[in-house]
């Protein structure tokens, strides 16, 4: 089965076992945050880089939360879930799909999460060698109710990071709207890429 077939699949068998499906961030711009969807919720996500002088470039892909202690005691809520699968699209050839996965816990309420996770896991050598290693990390996040932040550390292979990020949302018309910040590490720790 080729990869992108696989993906959507996985996505279609995700948003038909979910009770209901809808977009929702577990990470900024370019970092992950402590941040899961939902339990048994979808969200749906599209990527796309456009500017100048570059072709337009295109990723899709979902991730679901869980909660799978508070079946056995609604208490554990704290202990969080999330799986996911990304493609790449076009304008190239589709593929491959890569996993993601995140265990967050936050034991006390009004105390940082605590998450820990891996993305871009491909499943062959030549997956690997056509998107890269997989991006292992940790992640504080805490709400300071007028200003969420965010703080962890990477590690890729050849390239160790340091990454930090901002995020704030406001009611809008009865619509969440988010402004958001961050910062990573890249070439190895020698530059910031900050959106």
């Amino acid at each position: 089965m080729h990869p992108w077939l696989a993906a959507f699949v996985a996505l279609g068998a995700g948003v038909t076992l979910a009770p209901r499906s809808y977009a929702t961030p577990s990470g900024l711009n370019n970092i992950p945050t402590a941040d899961t969807p939902p339990h048994r919720v979808v969200a749906v996500q599209e990527i796309n880089t456009l500017g100048p002088d570059r072709v337009p470039d295109f990723t899709a892909g979902f991730k679901m939360g869980l909660t799978p202690l508070t079946a056995f005691d609604k208490e554990l809520d704290w202990n969080k879930f999330e799986w996911g699968l990304d493609g790449h699209l076009a304008p190239d050839d589709a593929g491959p799909a890569v996993f993601q996965a995140k265990y967050a816990v936050q034991p006390w309420k009004k105390w940082p999460t605590l998450a820990g996770g891996a993305a871009n896991i491909a499943v062959t050598d030549e997956d690997r060698a056509r998107v890269g290693e997989a991006f292992k990390y940790a992640v504080l996040s805490q709400d300071f109710k007028w200003l969420r932040g965010h703080v962890g550390y990477g590690w890729q292979l050849r390239n160790d990071t340091v990454f930090f990020g901002l995020d704030k949302t406001f009611k809008v018309l009865d619509r969440d709207l988010m402004f958001r910040t961050d910062a990573i590490q890249i070439q190895g720790g020698n530059q910031w890429l900050a959106s």
